[in-house]
């Protein structure tokens, strides 16, 4: 389930809880409230995981496209060597073995380069759902307090009687006030 998910039915357990005369308190089920708060820590922590992943994977490409690179440059140094014994083709060997260098240089620069801008679109788009989660997280967060602004408010009013209230909860240990 979403977090957006789980913050409305937070907020629709909070609505529904039955409200205290006089005192300006809601009763609610205490283990509902706290497997949703649960279920909201589990969710979070997901984007962050995947971000971390990507970065993972980010570093294995990186190194990755070094192993390449070295691969390619150690290849390319042992065929200059076997090319400079031969000496009728010394100067075509130079030439071949500075044009798999660059290659190689080049190959894996466009590697990094690509990498990069995947990790960075990938890390993009996780902070912006991340954000709208928090945007979504902090005005439910303020409905919660409006409405509980708005209770206060209304238990401002003369009370009927001075005597103070007592709450009887049969069967049910699970009160917040």
């Amino acid at each position: 389930m979403k977090v957006d998910e789980l913050l409305e039915d937070l907020t629709d357990l909070l609505e529904d809880s039955k409200e205290l005369p006089v005192v300006n308190k809601v009763m609610v089920d205490k283990v509902k409230i706290s497997e949703i708060i649960d279920e909201i820590k589990a969710n979070l922590p997901a984007e962050t995981r995947q971000a971390k992943r990507i970065v993972s994977e980010r570093n294995k490409i990186l190194d990755e496209a070094k192993k390449q690179a070295e691969t390619l440059i150690s290849a390319a140094t042992q065929q200059r060597t076997d090319m400079l014994e031969s000496s009728e083709i010394v100067k075509q060997a130079r030439q071949e073995a500075q044009r798999i260098i660059f290659e190689a240089q080049t190959t894996s620069k466009k590697i990094k380069n690509a990498t990069n801008n995947y990790v960075d679109t990938v890390l993009q788009k996780t902070e912006e759902a991340l954000s709208v989660n928090l945007t979504d997280f902090h005005k439910k967060r303020q409905a919660i307090l409006s409405l509980k602004n708005s209770a206060q408010s209304s238990a401002a009013a003369p009370s009927i009687s001075s005597a103070p209230s007592v709450n009887v909860n049969k069967g049910n240990n699970n009160q917040a006030t």
